[in-house]
């Protein structure tokens, strides 16, 4: 006894039967998950020139690949509080306020930086003074 088989190409988007040679596979991508459609060239003219809406691409659609991208909002940690001089002022010296640092070595004759860090041998110099 012998078998026939056949193989029906048939429209993702409306569902009729297209002949092969009228078939298109159209492969896109929407929120980083990858689908793939066949479709006539009808159709594919359709998509092409965005009279097909997104609803009905998504559900005609096969998923091919790709990972859905997280909505949730991300967590931000908060940064670590200042345990040393005042904040923000960007001292890494243990103890007093660097602007108090600032004024005692002003006072002892140093040439201070009016911002930013301070030199190691203004910190070390007044270490040694207190």
């Amino acid at each position: 006894m012998a078998k026939k088989q056949t193989v029906a190409f048939i429209d993702d988007l409306d569902g009729r039967e297209i002949d092969i040679d009228d078939a298109h596979t159209v492969s896109w991508a929407w929120s980083g998950v990858d689908y793939q459609l066949d479709v006539s060239a009808m159709n594919l003219d359709k998509i092409e020139n965005g009279r097909v809406p997104l609803a009905k691409l998504l559900t005609a659609s096969t998923r091919v690949g790709g990972r859905r991208q997280s909505t949730a909002p991300k967590i931000h940690t908060a940064p670590k509080p200042a345990t040393t001089a005042s904040a923000g002022s960007g001292a890494d010296f243990p103890g007093p306020a660097t602007r108090e640092i600032r004024r005692w070595a002003t006072d002892a004759g140093y040439e201070v930086p009016a911002r930013g860090k301070l030199p190691q041998s203004i910190l070390d110099a007044y270490t040694a003074a207190h």
